[in-house]
């Protein structure tokens, strides 16, 4: 009789979630990015929302911008150059943020505080590309990234100079104006699954710890690691999301959640190479066994961590190259290096990971060895196989993607397949007093790989027992 087992049950726990998020993302969260045009008739425009004021004077245009209970996390300021714009023109931002006095309300005096200045070296000009028609694929002539960092209000200036070297002050032309940001019914239905999430991967450490003490058996590798990677869960869930909405955006609480971020990937890397080649490898595990693994990892994390620090994470398919001076050759250089090590740590973790995989499920079908790994082996194999795959497609749909923000939209499916992956290796490598034999061990007790299969080894460490009728 034919039962189910991990083969089926753990790729159906997997998607299940992932089909449920899918559904959430669509109709309760709504679209990540929110976009504003305005198009100014001429160097005197004005245009008012509850908590947007766009204000075009002379050679200057200044967004006056409230994100309280309308926006999140960031903004983004563009302009497109109107084809009919002739003189050709020099744009610069900047932007500045107050804060109320201490005891004061939002609506008296504030504090103003200079955050963030880029200046444009893109230049409308008749024979240029900012003459395309801005409606079709035109470059910006100006762009401007602002995460938000807790202010009240942010005002942001921009100023038309001449081209000529003096660069004095010039009439603004006729552009286009877009507001693009994080709409609140987006965050807020972020800030419900990770509150979820968080909650339950901190019942799953602390129900593991507990089973962890409470077993009198010697604690397994494997165990050790569930329990690290569970730590790290906790991280990757991001408890720090909500706080850093109530507090309207802070840089320290951000820096840490996309550190978390990168040392669970680096822990499950980690992992996933030392137990996959711990399957096949027999006695003891020298330094030779664990440092080419952990130098792999140090590398991908370390990269990791000094892009963020240099170049920071922007939006997908929105360029904010100009706040970042990319256009400068060594910077440029710099960060290609940083992105070519990143790619190839990436790549060579999972080639290394494809190929003991692939010798475990060779091994598995294998009829001679058939028994040589436990259910909780199995399981390992199995559910980090669709695991990999799904992840995969999600990357692939992220990178050829052209909505903006797509990447904002894939944070609650790859969060969910991340912890109904977790939840699976948790229940995989439950401690039990009935703990599997390790391969090495059952010979030394004189057992035969041909013919003495023991029914009872694994039971209960595996998704579902795995019975067979032989």
């Amino acid at each position: 009789m034919c039962t189910l087992n991990y083969t089926y049950f753990g790729p159906a726990l997997l998607v299940l979630p992932l089909f449920l998020i899918s559904l959430v993302n669509l109709f309760v969260a709504g679209p990540p990015l929110k976009t504003i045009v305005l198009d100014s008739a001429g160097p005197q425009f004005g245009a008012s929302l509850p908590f947007m004021k766009l204000d075009v004077a002379g050679s200057s245009a200044k967004f006056t911008l409230t994100p309280k209970d309308e926006m999140t996390h960031f903004f983004v300021v563009t302009t497109y150059m109107s084809p009919s714009a002739s003189a050709p023109v020099k744009l610069d931002a900047s932007v500045t943020g107050k804060k109320p006095r201490p005891g004061e309300s939002a609506d008296t005096l504030s504090i103003m505080e200079a955050l963030n200045h880029v200046a444009s070296g893109v230049a409308a000009d008749t024979a240029g590309h900012a003459t395309a028609n801005p409606h079709h694929g035109a470059a910006p002539s100006l762009q401007l990234l602002q995460p938000l960092l807790g202010y009240s209000e942010y005002d942001v200036v921009i100023r038309s100079l001449g081209a000529g070297k003096a660069a004095k002050p010039a009439t603004m032309p006729t552009m286009e104006y877009r507001l693009t940001y994080v709409p609140t019914r987006f965050t807020y239905t972020q800030i419900g699954v990770r509150a979820f999430f968080t909650l339950t991967s901190l019942l799953m450490l602390i129900c593991y710890a507990v089973a962890m003490c409470a077993q009198r058996r010697s604690r397994e590798p494997g165990q050790l690691w569930m329990f690290s990677l569970l730590v790290l869960l906790v991280a990757l869930n991001d408890p720090l999301y909500i706080v850093r909405v109530y507090l309207g955006g802070h840089h320290g609480l951000y820096v840490a959640s996309v550190f978390g971020q990168i040392l669970f990937s680096g822990g499950l890397f980690l992992f996933w190479l030392v137990y996959a080649d711990g399957m096949s490898a027999a006695g003891e595990r020298g330094c030779c066994f664990y440092l080419p693994k952990a130098l792999l990892v140090a590398i991908y994390v370390g990269v990791s961590g000094a892009m963020f620090i240099v170049h920071g994470r922007l939006p997908d398919r929105i360029n904010v190259s100009d706040a970042h001076g990319l256009y400068d050759l060594r910077e440029y250089d710099a960060q290609t290096m940083m992105v070519i090590a990143l790619c190839a740590s990436v790549v060579a973790v999972g080639v290394w990971l494809s190929v003991l995989v692939s010798q475990a499920v060779y091994r598995l079908g294998w009829k001679k060895v058939e028994y040589i790994y436990t259910e909780r082996e199995k399981s390992f194999v199995g559910i980090t196989i669709v695991f990999v795959i799904l992840s995969l497609c999600g990357h692939l749909y992220r990178a050829v993607h052209g909505r903006r923000g797509s990447w904002m939209q894939l944070q609650l499916p790859f969060l969910t397949l991340t912890n109904s992956y977790l939840l699976l290796l948790t229940h995989a490598f439950w401690p039990s007093e009935e703990g599997a034999v390790a391969p090495a061990e059952r010979n030394a007790e004189g057992g035969d790989d041909d013919d003495d299969y023991p029914d009872e080894r694994g039971k209960g460490q595996g998704l579902l027992a795995d019975d067979d009728d032989e």
